[in-house]
Formats: C-alpha cells, structure tokens, sequence
C-alpha cells in the first residue's frame, strides 16, 4: 500500500513538475525578444569608450538623465575588479555608473556590499546605498515591473496550482469511502459525470465537479476551506488580465520607446512612435522627443507645440504645460528678434502650470527665464520655491544646466504612474493574455465565475438532501455504513474500536490487545504514507491526513518559490539586471529548498510523537 501511494504520489508530482516547466517555457516563448544591447549611434564618435566627462556632456546636450548601457559596462567592470580585490578601483567605478544612470539600482547595491561592516560607519554607509538602491528602482519603470511581474506570476500560478492539489488531496482521502458507498450503491458511481463534462471547460471545473460526490464526506472544517477555494478561483480568473501585461508588455514596442523617452535613458536606438492610435502618454513621450532634437531641426519644436496643445485639448496636466513653455523658450533662442513674445508666452504656460501643481521644474524654469531678463529678485524668489519643493532635482538641473535649449529649461517626464498605466492598457497583440486565461478556463471570465458559484450551489443543496453514507474508523481505518454497523458511529469509531478504547469491559484481554495492535500499525502506516506524501509534494499529506489550514499554507509556499525560481530562470529580463536576477534566482531556489526542509522536519518531528 505504502508503495502504490509513493508511485502514485511521484506521478502527480512529475505530472505537476512537467506542467508547470511547460508553463514557464511557453511564457518565455511569449516573451522572447533579443535583450537589449547597446547599438551604434552616429552622435556618438566613439559609442561605449568615450570618456565619462564626455558622456556627461552628451548627456546634458540630449536632455538625458540615464546612460543605461554605458553604466552597465562600468557595473561589469567594477564587478570584476571587486572580485579580483580591487575594491578601491571598482568603487571608482560603480560611483562613475550610478553618475551616468541615477536609476540603475545595482551599482549602489554594490556599493552597499563593499561599503559594509559591523562597525557604525559601515552600516550607516550600507544603508544609505540601500536607500539610494530603492529610490532607483523605484524610478527605474523596467526593473519595478519586472520583479512585479514575476512575483505577481509566481503567486497567482502558485494559488492555482495549490488549489488543485489541495483539493486532490481532500478529494483521495475520502476515496476509500466513497468507493465503499459505490459498492452499495451503483448508482452514485453517475455523481462522477459531471466532472468528466466539466473537465472539458477548465481543469479548475473538473476538479471542483469532482468534489460533488465527496461532499457528505467532508467535515465542517473542510467545507469552509472549499468554499474558500471555489471563491479564490474566481478571483483568479477574475485577475487573470491583470497580470496578463506583465507577459506582453515587453513586446509592445510603442511602451518600449516611451520608456526610453521618458526614463531619459539612450540605449543605441532610434525612438519610433507611430501617430497613429496615440495615447496620452505616447504623444507627450513623442513631443517630448521632438522637443530634445529640436536643436538639430527647428521645426520639430513647432510639431511638439502643436502635440502639446492637442493634449491640452483633452485633458489640462501641468507637466504638458511646462513642457510647452519649454517649446516656446527653445523657439525664443533660435530667433532673437521674437525671442521676447517667445519668453513671455512661455511664462504665461509655466504660470498656468502652476495653478494646476506646484511643479519644482516650473519654479527653476521661471527663475531661468527672469535672470535671463535680468530680472534676479524674482528669479531668486522662484529659484527658492524649487529648491523648497524638491531640492534634489534643483541640485541634478544646476549640474547639467547651460544654454541650449536642453540644459537652459528642464522638462517633466511621466512618472512610473503612467507608464505602469500605459503598460495595462489593453492591446490586441498581447498574445500571452490569451495563454495565461487559457491556463485557468478554457471559457470567458464571466461564465467561469458564474460557472464557479453554480458549482458551488449545487454542492450545497446535494450536501443537505443526500444521506450520510458510509464512513472510515479513525483508529482502525477500516471503512463501515449502516448495512455494515448497525450503529450511528461515534466520533467517525467503529463499534470494536469503542470497545476497545472506552467500553473495555465489553472485550476480553486477547481480543482488545489484538485490536489495539492493530490501531498502532494502522497510525505507524499513516504516519509513513504522510512522509512518503510530504517527500513527493509539501502540503499535501497534512490535507490528506485533516489539517488543511496548515497543508494550504505549505503548498502555497513550496509552489510560489517554485514558480518563483523557475520564472526568474526563464523569462527573459533587461541587460541590466543580469546580476540582480542571478540574485533573484539563488534566493527563490532558496526559499524553495527552506520551505521543502521545514515541512519535512514538522512531519518528521511530529510523527515520532504519534502524531497521527
């Protein structure tokens, strides 16, 4: 019996295993794309080995804020110093790397590495990097959405597969009884048909059909934990499109280039936005562009004036309107003789700008605009309101400022808000969504749910009309019904276990020894198949053996670290978190391992106490 179980157990598992690879490779497949890697660029003479005061002066001239790949080969080339014991040397230059790309979080992680120790100094240094690291990442839109993305994935594949092992589990324990019940009864063998028929619509329906004839079966406890499930699937399915952008928004060029724009981040490549079917935050990102290369073509600041008033048109933002009066000073610099009607329509847009929002750029730009006037009472003034506001932008707009149209005024960019807002929008062409709701129901969302509920409707009402039916002694595991035992059992005990146990009177000395022999191979029985289960599949012996609360939370946790580890293998993610997601992945095997130890350890434990 101990064998069949542990085969029949190890074919799940492989089953599962097979599955959830199959997943992985299918969502890389979806994602695949070639990682971006630095590409040539006529306006750099000399690309990746140019010096780094000269990338600091192209990236001022462009109105850059992040040299992504530049910074990236200085990580590397910090990385391999620090292994090679040069740590004052790879300082150099991970400091030079998070000077080129602010938001590249991995240099200050490594400088938070190198910098740490016991003493106070040490930590206090680490920490500061840390935080420098968070407020990165935070800004930095690919690596938030990424490790989102995985994360989110990992969860939601992890509830679904939990559920359907969790319910398999609950479902084998009451088999024997059931098949006990179809002995006396061929007719209840046709309660399983439903399920065949709902398989068809989802693996979800199925399972959940199936626990149709098991239902009188189930304790109260049970009963609560499968309406919980019946009611996460739902959310799931629900869900599902949610985390279905995560898979399909690395294809979406048009994303891709917005990012670029508004991250100021160079990576080789040409932006192209098409104009056709722009959204909001397409068409600011696209006149934003224009209006950085608009020192190579007049015209293209005309074409972002225009863009910018379209947007007006629709909806009133203050960063449009900053960037608009931007527009106006680039033309008043270009032309000398209008450059005075130019400026003063510029601070018209900077001030209604500021009706809307107290922006820092708007307060700097106005203070420009008046100390090129010579006006620096008022140019302080507004100077002093920028600096309240948000000092650390003034501090980077005074590092980089000259007199071109990029350095003189500074523009707004779309906050990681929109960008994640342009990322969920909806696209035809997000081919995974279609994989991922497709893994869950084979049917729309709005059936699935409804289907869900009536599922669980007629559960209820079978649970209250069908008879008790059989049931398995807990000390003996033999399975007994009324035409077995004419007796209403006690506490799921059979009659000979009850005597044996409480009526001892009723048994002689050789028949209760014999008995009680038997109790303690049948608990030495359970108490080996609940390793053997835990060994194959955490979780899935504690709800076999009645402890559902407990099994769910390990099967939760072994399957989330599980997919966990296997996505950061398999979807690809930007160049520059190569070495983060080495990280990623060492930790989610990890918490795999760890979470497989403790369940086993809180098996084994527990079993030499007689837990069973």
């Amino acid at each position: 019996m101990v064998k069949r179980v542990f085969l029949q157990n190890t074919l799940k598992f492989a089953i599962i295993f097979f599955i959830s690879f199959s997943i992985c490779v299918h969502i890389r497949t979806a994602l695949a794309e070639d990682i971006e890697k630095p590409a040539a660029d006529n306006s750099l003479k000399s690309d990746l080995y140019l010096t780094v005061s000269e990338l600091m002066e192209y990236r001022a001239e462009e109105g850059l804020k992040n040299l992504e790949p530049h910074a990236i080969v200085l990580t590397n080339k910090g990385l391999k110093a620090y292994n090679e014991k040069r740590e004052k040397e790879a300082v150099s230059f991970f400091e030079t790397a998070s000077e080129l790309s602010p938001d590249l979080p991995s240099p200050y992680l490594y400088l938070a590495k190198i910098n740490f120790s016991l003493s106070l100094k040490g930590i206090y240094t680490s920490a500061v990097y840390l935080l420098d690291a968070w407020r990165a990442f935070c800004n930095n839109f690919r690596w938030s959405f990424q490790t989102a993305g995985v994360l989110s994935l990992s969860l939601l594949l992890a509830l679904y597969v939990s559920i359907i092992f969790f319910l398999l589990a609950l479902i084998s324990s009451k088999a024997g009884i059931y098949i006990h019940d179809i002995g006396e009864d061929r007719r209840k063998i046709l309660l399983l048909l439903p399920s065949i028929v709902l398989v068809f619509l989802g693996p979800i329906f199925g399972i959940a059909g199936l626990i149709l004839p098991f239902w009188i079966y189930m304790k109260t406890r049970e009963k609560v934990f499968i309406y919980c499930t019946f009611l996460v699937s739902a959310c799931i399915i629900l869900i599902s499109p949610m985390i279905s952008p995560f898979l399909g928004a690395n294809n979406d060029k048009t994303l891709r280039d917005v990012i670029k724009i508004n991250e100021g981040i160079y990576t080789g490549e040409i932006p192209d936005i098409t104009r056709e079917g722009r959204s909001y935050e397409a068409s600011f990102a696209y006149a934003l562009h224009l209006k950085k290369k608009g020192q190579y073509n007049i015209t293209n600041y005309e074409e972002a004036i225009k863009i910018y008033k379209d947007i007006l048109n629709q909806k009133q933002d203050a960063k449009v309107y900053n960037n608009l009066a931007n527009c106006f000073v680039a033309l008043g610099s270009h032309d000398k003789d209008t450059g005075a009607a130019y400026y003063n329509e510029a601070v018209t847009y900077y001030n209604e700008a500021l009706k809307l929002e107290k922006l820092a750029s708007a307060y700097y730009n106005l203070s420009q605009i008046y100390r090129e006037v010579f006006d620096f009472g008022d140019a302080d003034k507004y100077y002093q309101d920028a600096v309240k506001i948000d000092p650390q932008k003034v501090a980077f707009y005074n590092s980089v400022k000259g007199m071109s149209a990029n350095r003189f005024v500074m523009d707004e960019h779309l906050g990681n808000k929109d960008l994640w807002s342009l990322a969920f929008k909806w696209h035809s062409y997000y081919k995974p969504a279609v994989f991922l709701d497709s893994i869950f129901s084979f049917i729309n969302r709005e059936f699935s749910i409804i289907l869900l509920l009536l599922i669980a409707a007629v559960i209820n009402v079978y649970g209250r009309y069908a008879s008790r039916g059989a049931y398995k002694c807990r000390r003996c595991g033999e399975v007994y019904c009324s035409k077995c035992e004419k007796r209403i059992s006690h506490d799921e005990v059979c009659l000979m276990c009850f005597r044996t146990l409480v009526r001892i009177s009723e048994l002689g000395t050789k028949e209760r020894i014999e008995r009680i022999l038997d109790i303690q191979q049948y608990r030495h029985k359970n108490n080996q198949r609940l390793k053997i289960l835990t060994s194959v599949f955490p979780g899935s012996g504690h709800v076999y053996y009645g402890w559902p609360g407990t099994g769910f939370l390990i099967l939760l946790s072994f399957t989330f670290f599980l997919f966990s580890t296997l996505l950061w293998f398999y979807i690809p993610a930007p160049a520059s978190m190569n070495q983060i997601t080495r990280c990623f992945r060492w930790i989610s095997a990890s918490g795999l391992i760890l979470s497989y130890i403790a369940a086993l350890a809180n098996v084994f434990r527990r079993t030499t106490r007689k837990w069973l």
